[in-house]
């Protein structure tokens, strides 16, 4: 007799520790594909991506490495007034965890 229900539940296992393993240690991940469309939309006051809630923004930004130039109290100022989150940390935190989930496949 076969147990189907019992190999399905193994697949599932055996695929999650594969991803799991895909994306452990330390990841660099574009903020295009943190910040998703969905994240975005659901997150902040009007704004559909990444690029357009900076292009709003005080701050100049040519490349993704220009984040660490911004004092984190003035982007933590424009992320709490224009996001759910009280600061680009938190933002960035839940981003990441939803990253990692969907990278997991759950």
């Amino acid at each position: 007799m076969k147990i189907t229900g019992l190999e399905e539940l193994n697949k599932k296992l055996s695929d999650l520790q594969s991803n799991a393993n895909s994306i452990s240690g330390q990841n660099s991940v574009p903020l295009n594909e943190l910040f998703t469309r969905k994240f975005m939309e659901s997150n902040t006051k009007g704004f559909t991506d990444i690029s357009s809630f900076f292009d709003a923004s005080p701050f100049v930004l040519e490349k993704q490495e220009d984040l660490n130039s911004i004092p984190a109290d003035e982007l933590d100022i424009y992320v709490s007034k224009n996001t759910l989150f009280n600061s680009w940390k938190e933002m960035l935190s839940k981003a990441g965890s939803e990253w990692t989930v969907k990278q997991l496949g759950l």
